[in-house]
């Protein structure tokens, strides 16, 4: 994790977490790539990807020394202290799982699996080989998320929470041309198996599968309010579904669907008995652009607050946070553990559809 530098004669020595990068895909070099190549304490050493022109033509754009055709032979060189994982969500846990057996520190892209029985694989993996295992909810680390969490942090210690609602429609999400125009070659896309819970019918396939691609909007109220109880009420129709979270003394909905716009719709809003705080995320690949907030306080004198975060993109903030996590030996905010509950969660969401009644939900960690 040392690199020596050498500077006028002298010698000095800086902790920089050396990467090596899974994955060429759309995220990866528009994303992901150039978030953790902007850091001063990473560098990205290797870079691999199945579609292997694919993967020299990025590495010779953005000088990466060694280029691999498989993330086995990558997880094998010494010179790499962990992993960036960024492939198709179906691969997160075989993939990661062979990192951290590796002894590789590992950042994975949500879902942080498609079953909750590989997610709690990966957990106790890294636990045993004592690694990093971090997914990429990249709100929570978005200036303006953090802001709202420390108001309702605030309000809550004298007030009650009463209502919750989490709201997800999309929408315009890219916002225009990346600023890294994406490389493509004319090698095919890797065929990958659909790798989704036993007991779902095929006819859920595909409500499983946007569940996961959402995921954020199960994970992002976990973030303020902890975990529900229960799954009290699920359904859903062609446009979308509905589900009625159990936080014992207050429900959360959860709202989910999918439409065509130059916007991007999604919010989730928190009422106390005396006022609320209403979060609103930006489109995720709007740059340096943080969550609008909105607090609104009751009582003698009537507030309305609007907390601003700083001029940063939370993906960049995403990618700080992991490599000081590995450097100063910390915990991730977004950890393997509490990435696994998500999944838990979405599970039981179909469940309580499938089976037409409420579902408790319970971890097996």
């Amino acid at each position: 994790m040392f690199i020596i530098n050498e500077i006028l004669g002298g010698i000095y020595v800086t902790a920089k977490v050396r990467i090596g990068f899974i994955g060429c895909g759309f995220m990866g070099q528009c994303v992901h790539l150039p978030s953790f190549k902007r850091l001063k304490n990473a560098e990205v050493t290797a870079i691999c990807d199945v579609r292997l022109n694919l993967a020299k033509a990025v590495a010779e754009r953005w000088r990466i020394k060694k280029v691999y055709a498989s993330h086995l032979d990558l997880i094998e060189d010494k010179e790499i202290d962990a992993v960036v994982e960024v492939t198709n969500k179906f691969l997160h846990a075989s993939i990661a799982i062979d990192a951290l057996k590796a002894d590789k520190d590992v950042f994975t892209e949500k879902p942080i699996a498609t079953t909750s029985r590989d997610a709690l694989e990966m957990v106790k993996t890294a636990e045993k080989h004592n690694q990093k295992l971090m997914v990429g909810y990249m709100k929570r680390y978005d200036s303006g998320v953090l802001k709202a969490k420390e108001a309702f942090n605030n309000i809550a210690t004298n007030d009650e929470v009463i209502y919750a609602r989490s709201h997800m429609f999309g929408g315009d999400w890219i916002c225009g041309p990346p600023a890294e125009k994406m490389i493509e070659t004319d090698e095919p896309y890797p065929k990958i198996p659909a790798r989704l819970p036993e007991f779902l019918p095929k006819s859920y396939e595909n409500l499983m599968d946007n569940l996961l691609e959402q995921i954020h909007d199960i994970n992002l109220p976990r973030f303020f309010l902890g975990d529900p109880s229960e799954v009290t009420f699920s359904r859903a129709w062609p446009g979308g579904f509905i589900s009625v979270l159990s936080y014992d003394e207050y429900p959360l909905v959860l709202e989910m669907g999918s439409i065509s716009a130059d916007f991007w719709d999604e919010r989730l809003i928190v009422y106390f008995k005396n006022g609320w705080v209403d979060l609103r995320p930006p489109p995720p690949l709007l740059r340096n652009v943080s969550a609008r907030v909105h607090v609104y306080r009751a009582g003698e004198i009537q507030r309305d607050e609007f907390p601003h975060g700083v001029w940063a993109w939370s993906f960049e903030r995403q990618a700080q946070h992991f490599i000081n996590c590995i450097i100063e030996d910390k915990d991730p905010l977004s950890n393997g553990l509490d990435s696994y509950k998500d999944i838990v969660i979405a599970e039981d969401i179909l469940k309580a559809m499938l089976n037409g009644k409420p579902e408790r939900i319970s971890f097996s960690f």
